[in-house]
């Protein structure tokens, strides 16, 4: 899997799986995201909590890339 800028939890987890030998849960994929340089956005949608993952160099990076 593939790093993004904006990531959910679970994409979080499976790439975290993926390359450590890590358990995922919402700690370890937490630590593993700041690691990683993203911030974590938790936003309430419709009552429920949600977590996901921003990495805004990412996010310029790309926004760099697409001008060219």
């Amino acid at each position: 899997m593939e790093l993004k800028a904006n990531m959910t939890f679970e994409e979080m987890a499976r790439h975290m799986e993926e390359n450590t030998y890590r358990i995922a849960n919402r700690v370890n994929v937490g630590r593993y995201a700041r690691e990683m340089g993203y911030r974590v956005y938790k936003p309430m949608i419709d009552g429920r909590i949600y977590l996901f993952y921003i990495n805004d160099a990412l996010a310029t990076e790309k926004h760099r890339n697409d001008t060219w």
